[in-house]
């Protein structure tokens, strides 16, 4: 499910960049950056009850960094269709980075945590017979 949400939200990125470097307008352009901030709510939103079930120690740090970034999200998309920002390479680079960091540091360090966790939980093995 996760994964699946990753790629759902690169290929956002992938159509909004896109759609800016053919010069499309700012309806499509608004359009995809609508779509992809709604999916990064409930992408959150899936992401923080998996943490939560598997046991995730640092689930509040991870759930304050998802704060953080969808308010900078909301604003870009609140000041886009204002008219009073536009999306520009700026804007891009921070989405692209965002979704790196996101996917390949803070997930990947919370998966890792969460099956440290887990590895710790199971019983010790018994030794092999030959062992004994």
């Amino acid at each position: 499910m996760i994964d699946r949400d990753h790629k759902m939200l690169i290929q956002y990125v992938n159509e909004m960049h896109s759609a800016m470097m053919a010069g499309k307008g700012k309806q499509v352009v608004g359009a995809i950056l609508g779509k992809l901030v709604a999916y990064t709510h409930d992408h959150f939103g899936r992401e923080e009850i998996f943490w939560k079930a598997n046991g995730l120690v640092e689930l509040e740090a991870h759930k304050k960094r998802h704060v953080d970034l969808l308010a900078t999200a909301d604003k870009l998309k609140a000041d886009f269709d204002k008219g009073s920002g536009g999306l520009s390479v700026d804007v891009m680079n921070f989405l692209r980075d965002w979704l790196n960091n996101h996917i390949m540091k803070s997930d990947q360090e919370a998966f890792k945590s969460v099956s440290a966790a887990k590895a710790a939980r199971r019983p010790a093995q018994a030794a092999p017979a030959a062992m004994r």
